[in-house]
């Protein structure tokens, strides 16, 4: 029992502990990971939407050197076809991006162009024409038409490109166009640029340009260029569901073009797979949560050491009471160390000291409650609580009710002391009787009651111990030299439950009665049992 409640308590303490440190490390976990979380997603966001921005940038600062480029050579003279010719040809050599250049009449005819391609055809219905008679315009990327079949294409895809073109005037008046198709490869080639310096930092990022005019994939993986970009996005880093049913961590941009270049809003979008995205979350929290459980594990530990140091002293009070408790120790062992517990021994010891006693003085009571003062015998309130006892069980009693012959006599010749001395003297003479399980009982003055089992005893046989009882009370005694004799007189019943005890003894009484006037010095049965 005492390691039982040891091992109960240093449990309670340890998985209290145990329990408080992994419920604050789950709470810690949570809160530690929701942030982090809230963190890294912000964080990485941020990257993927500075990648997009940069690439955005990029683009527009290549477009804008071309843009630059276009504008220096709006001082051409058309009166020298050849002269220009020369010129462009020169420019689209030391810048092969530009695929075709070409400088049309007011009318739109081409005059001079790159390797004389086009030359004497009409433009004039080109937006490259129609849209440059006023202002610088570039054209958003399309797909080659007169040039289709002029223009070297050794992968043999479809020729896309940007339009970028000028007004030429001479003295306020319009003269013609500065033309130029941009080959879109260029795009092509600053995607693949990003997307292995973005795949060297970054795992499964796609990259996608999408135009602003009817939002049709321009760059990005290939099975998905010329198709409209099937989610809508704002500018920043967001999480959306893509046309596979994958969760993807999105950043996108718009492209505002660099300095006098306005742009051609041309969206920059870059993608990752939310999983991957917020792996390092994940691999955070785990982290966080194995730290919290290895940290409950060791605070476990140290509670249930600490229990151990609490409960070794209460474990040595326990003892110490079931020892009390067998009578083998009398006080607690003085503990130090721990005021409570100090205290607890002290205030435990006093309770014993004081129940202790209580238990004697109760004892002692109960004794004067049940005993007769002057012989020791038993009392009419103890024969009252053996009779209590009996009443249930089922055995047959015999019943004495007996009156001392000759009592009143004494009294009044030798006094009241002598008188005290001889019942002494009866009382232990009623002790020392032979008969077993006897319960003597004075109840007042002379009269004393005895009580014992039938047994097997026949009338006969409870006639001869009554006889015997007689003869043992009727012999003389000597008290202070001084030889006294009376005699004894009995009544007798036998009880046998559930009858009520109280009837038995009247009847015994009775019995007396009839013994008194036949002479004394006998014993006579109640008149059922004659």
């Amino acid at each position: 029992m005492i390691k039982s409640f040891t091992m109960r308590l240093g449990l309670i303490l340890a998985l209290s502990i145990a329990t408080l440190v992994f419920l604050l490390t789950i709470a810690l976990t949570s809160l530690i990971s929701h942030r982090a979380s809230d963190s890294l997603e912000q964080e990485i966001g941020e990257r993927l939407s500075t990648t997009s921005h940069q690439l955005a940038d990029k683009l527009d600062f290549y477009m804008w050197s071309r843009y630059q480029e276009v504008q220096l050579l709006q001082g051409l003279d058309l009166e020298e076809p050849e002269e220009t010719r020369r010129l462009l040809n020169q420019v689209q050599s030391n810048i092969p991006a530009f695929s075709w250049m070409g400088v049309t009449d007011a009318d739109g005819t081409v005059v001079a162009s790159t390797n004389g391609i086009l030359e004497e055809a009409s433009i004039a219905e080109r937006p490259v024409y129609l849209e440059a008679q006023v202002a610088p315009f570039i054209g958003d990327v399309h797909e080659a038409v007169l040039l289709a079949e002029l223009l070297p294409n050794p992968t043999g895809e479809p020729l896309q490109f940007v339009d970028i073109s000028v007004p030429l005037f001479q003295d306020g008046t319009f003269q013609g166009v500065l033309a130029t198709h941009l080959s879109w490869a260029w795009g092509k080639e600053v995607l693949e640029h990003f997307n292995r310096t973005l795949h060297e930092q970054v795992d499964d990022t796609d990259l996608f340009v999408v135009s602003e005019r009817d939002n049709v994939i321009l760059l990005g993986p290939d099975d998905m260029v010329g198709k409209p970009l099937p989610v809508s996005f704002t500018e920043g880093a967001t999480v959306k569901k893509w046309e596979d049913g994958q969760d993807y961590l999105t950043g996108m941009s718009i492209g505002e073009g660099y300095d006098e270049y306005p742009g051609l809003g041309w969206r920059v979008v870059v993608r990752q797979p939310a999983a991957v995205a917020f792996a390092p979350v994940e691999t955070l929290e785990t982290s966080i949560l194995w730290i919290g459980l290895f940290a409950s594990l060791v605070t476990a530990v140290l509670g249930w050491l600490l229990a151990s140091i609490v409960t070794r002293p209460l474990k040595r009070i326990t003892e110490t009471a079931s020892l009390m408790e067998q009578g083998k120790a009398n006080k607690f062992p003085h503990q130090s160390g721990i005021e409570e517990i100090e205290s607890l021994a002290f205030a435990l010891e006093s309770l014993v000291t004081s129940l202790t006693e209580s238990e004697s003085e109760r004892v002692h009571f109960e004794k004067l409650a049940n005993r007769d003062a002057l012989t020791g015998l038993s009392n009419r309130v103890a024969l009252r609580e053996q009779l209590n006892r009996l009443y249930n069980s089922e055995e047959t009693h015999v019943f004495f009710y007996i009156d001392l012959d000759g009592f009143k006599a004494v009294n009044d010749t030798y006094g009241h002391a002598v008188g005290d001395a001889l019942l002494v003297e009866i009382s232990q003479r009623l002790r020392t009787l032979t008969i077993d399980e006897l319960y003597p009982v004075r109840l007042s003055g002379d009269e004393f009651f005895l009580m014992f089992p039938r047994r097997e005893c026949s009338v006969e046989e409870i006639h001869q111990i009554g006889k015997s009882v007689i003869d043992t009370l009727s012999q003389p005694v000597t008290i202070d030299t001084t030889f006294i004799s009376v005699g004894a007189s009995i009544g007798a019943s036998i009880w046998s439950p559930p009858e009520p005890p109280h009837v038995a003894i009247e009847q015994a009484d009775d019995a007396l009665y009839r013994s008194k006037a036949n002479g004394k010095q006998q014993l006579s049965f109640h008149e059922l049992f004659e």
